[in-house]
């Protein structure tokens, strides 16, 4: 049976659409790391995998084999029906690929298996290991495309908000559109200290790779839009050639008023909701910032906290900390192609910056002492 051959595809080939990933690998496998989009119904669980490879390692391949056939036989029609159900489930012409660790035995037998019940499926080819190094060599062999404008700002000026609105006006927009790529987003951290604060979870390196790598592999428009970030996004870290995209992108200074600033990050923090975790982790920041305060701002913001005035917390921080150090490390000897100030409505926001951009653009576009910067 191990010299079967199903039908096979690449990595590359799925990427580019008409299939449903299918990943046949563990809950805990798929959790590490998968491919965007792909549907984890694992052929052996946790437990059974960990089973079957001290079979193997003890006994052999076809002790194993024999191992992961007991193991799942009795659940096996089940399985199968719940495969068919989404093979059927797909629209005309997109067809089921099974993706393993390597594009070995639990891809293959799948296949197999799909075969005898009329689902006609592919194997992916090399599996989530050959995808992982498409992944990583196309990030580390990547440059922009087009020209790239680099969100500077200080802490809740609006720049995230931004990005949000040009990805959903950018369709609409006639003339140069705006290519906008929110890594804090595809992170799930804002990028400050506190920034992992009220997110819905924390991304893994391999996810964030992967799905960085979706958004980057095709141009989405005349020019690309990325936030001043530094190399690391609370745990993930950026690849080199996105750093160096942002670092010579072209610097806009994002601004906003304090107060709206102060309600922007009530907004998307929401520090009335915490439970005891967020809270936690809001003290061991402030802990770990207070090097850089005094004793008695330290104090204040504390008490601050504790009596619910997130207000005076939030103000506190950014005059206290985040200002002045946004200004030393990103605003001071910068010289901004546009100063953009938000409003009150980010879709607003969106078209007056991508008319600002345009006449931009054309600039560069029509200078060749600017492309050749």
């Amino acid at each position: 049976m191990t010299d079967l051959q199903v039908p096979s595809v690449g990595a590359a080939d799925v990427m580019e659409g008409g299939f449903q990933v299918v990943d046949v690998r563990s809950p805990g496998e798929f959790a590490d790391g998968h491919m965007p989009g792909a549907v984890n119904l694992p052929f052996l669980d946790d437990l059974q995998r960990e089973a079957v490879g001290i079979a193997y390692r003890e006994g052999g391949g076809p002790q194993a084999r024999l191992l992961a056939m007991e193991l799942v036989t009795a659940g096996l029609p089940g399985y199968l029906r719940a495969l068919a159900e989404l093979a059927h489930s797909q629209p005309r012409g997109r067809r089921v690929a099974v993706m393993c660790w390597r594009g070995g035995e639990r891809s293959r037998n799948v296949v197999l298996l799909l075969a005898l019940i009329g689902v006609h499926a592919v194997r992916v080819t090399g599996g989530y290991q050959a995808y992982r190094r498409g992944v990583l060599a196309g990030l580390s062999e990547w440059r922009p495309p087009v020209p790239v404008l680099t969100l500077h700002g200080q802490t809740g000026a609006g720049k995230s908000s931004l990005l949000r609105a040009l990805k959903h006006v950018a369709p609409t927009i006639r003339g140069p559109r705006p290519w906008p790529v929110d890594l804090e987003a595809l992170a799930q951290h804002r990028g400050s200290l506190l920034g992992g604060l009220n997110q819905p979870g924390e991304r893994r390196q391999k996810d964030f790779d992967a799905l960085l790598w979706d958004e980057l592999r095709r141009p989405g428009g005349d020019y690309l839009v990325l936030e001043g970030e530094g190399g690391k996004i609370g745990r993930v870290f950026l690849p080199s050639s996105v750093a160096c995209a942002i670092r010579g992108g072209s610097p806009v200074l994002v601004t906003a008023p304090l107060p709206a600033r102060v309600e922007r990050i009530l907004q998307e923090y929401d520090p009335s909701g915490w439970g005891e975790e967020d809270v936690e982790r809001f003290r061991q920041g402030l802990r770990r910032v207070a090097a850089r305060l005094s004793r008695e701002t330290v104090r204040s913001l504390e008490t601050a906290f504790d009596d619910g005035r997130f207000t005076d917390v939030v103000e506190g921080l950014l005059v206290e900390y985040y200002d002045p150090l946004y200004q030393r490390s990103s605003v001071e000897g910068r010289d901004f192609v546009l100063r953009f100030a938000t409003g009150p409505d980010p879709v607003e926001d969106a078209r007056r910056f991508a008319r600002s951009a345009a006449r931009l653009i054309r600039e560069v576009s029509s200078d060749p002492r600017a492309r050749d910067r």
